[in-house]
């Protein structure tokens, strides 16, 4: 089964509504609910979330909701010293985006799933993992790729 790490931003585009990116976010979520992907988030994600929604007025009770929902089929991967070891070592400007994709990689992700445009550059042949747009993953589950 095809593995896909969900990077902050499109986590974050899920759990606050008012975003632009929700509907796509949603159809990500939904087909990972649905058994198409197996869906990994890094627990800075989730703690970089739940930061943003309580600063955005969520509150912690719905906040715990929807995480208490995702635990049910997303699994969590750790960034752990290797992670970070990495990250310092390949540092590209952005230390949370080199311990995310070290994360992602170290998970043995397919696929990192990302709005970030400085991560979607990573996309090159000799990068491990497929770097996509929510929107490009959307558009290739929809046509079966």
């Amino acid at each position: 089964m095809v593995k896909a790490f969900i990077d902050t931003n499109v986590f974050l585009d899920l759990i606050l509504e008012n975003r632009p990116e929700n509907p796509v976010a949603r159809k990500v979520f939904s087909a990972a609910r649905a058994g198409y992907f197996e869906c990994c988030v890094s627990t800075q994600s989730i703690i970089d979330a739940a930061y943003t929604a309580k600063k955005s007025g969520m509150g912690f009770e719905s906040f715990k909701s929807i995480l208490q929902h995702l635990l049910s089929f997303v699994k969590i991967l750790a960034i752990d010293e290797l992670d970070l070891l990495w990250a310092v070592s390949n540092h590209s400007g952005d230390f949370e985006d080199d311990a995310q994709y070290a994360s992602a990689y170290n998970g043995v992700c397919d696929y990192f799933i990302t709005r970030d445009v400085a991560l979607l550059k990573l996309n090159t042949p000799i990068c491990p993992m497929t770097v996509i747009s929510p929107q490009d993953f959307v558009a290739a589950m929809e046509a079966g790729d």
